[in-house]
């Protein structure tokens, strides 16, 4: 992530739990992810090993966390990281990491290899996409599977995702599908696979001189609606 980026999540992370859209988006995560690796049973005794890259504050780590022998959940983020670790018991077995990885041989890691890497909302602030994919390959035990989730660019107007006063590390606006089906398969992975997981209702901001009510809108946040996005499940297996 870059430093923009970094920067709005330190100051966002106070707040970022009482988001309703980020709890629905973890929510539906969670489900996705669930329904897409069997690994992940309850009643699997031998349960996997799991990655978070962009944990943010551990909402999706938090819960998993049953369903994972041991969770590695790292964002670039202090702030970040610092909520998650408030919320954390001496039996957990989450561990929260504060770096920004770019290689598998970093050595914060520890030559640590994963059963299962999963992200949500995190690949829209990437700059190298390539570069992330190849990195989830490297970093997963043999047979390991990913599972990536993120919103789906449809067009120009999937830039309302984001308030235009949020744009600060958003590298682009939201995920292409054929582009995502490409990378998969050129890193290595088998059975890849990209699919829209969910449609969730977001309220977002119209456009300036975007009409409404028999008028244009005149003033940046002036007026809201609720629009649908698609979000993609990237899943693929080492």
């Amino acid at each position: 992530m870059t430093e923009a980026s970094t920067a709005r999540f330190n100051s966002e992370a106070e707040t970022w739990d009482l988001n309703p859209d980020v709890q629905s988006a973890t929510n539906s995560a969670y489900v996705a992810i669930l329904a897409r690796i069997p690994s992940l049973s309850l009643d699997n005794p031998d349960k996997p090993t799991l990655l978070d890259l962009g944990a943010g504050t551990g909402l999706l780590s938090l819960l998993l966390s049953p369903h994972a022998s041991k969770i590695l959940s790292i964002d670039p983020s202090p702030a970040m990281i610092s909520s998650l670790t408030k919320k954390l018991s001496s039996s957990t077995n989450i561990t929260p990491l504060c770096a920004l990885i770019t290689s598998p041989s970093d050595p914060l890691l520890q030559n640590q290899k994963f059963d299962i890497i999963i992200s949500n909302l995190v690949m829209h602030h990437i700059p190298d996409l390539s570069g992330f994919i190849n990195l989830t390959y490297g970093l997963l035990n043999p047979g390991g599977v990913i599972c990536l989730t993120d919103f789906e660019n449809v067009g120009e107007e999937s830039r309302k995702f984001h308030p235009e006063d949020k744009m600060d590390g958003v590298e682009r606006h939201g995920l292409l599908k054929t582009e995502m089906e490409e990378l998969v398969e050129n890193a290595g992975f088998k059975e890849g696979k990209v699919e829209v997981g969910w449609v969730m209702r977001k309220e977002v901001e119209r456009w300036l001189g975007e009409w409404t009510g028999g008028k244009p809108v005149s003033k940046e946040g002036e007026e809201k609606c609720e629009m649908d996005f698609n979000f993609l499940v990237v899943w693929g297996r080492k």
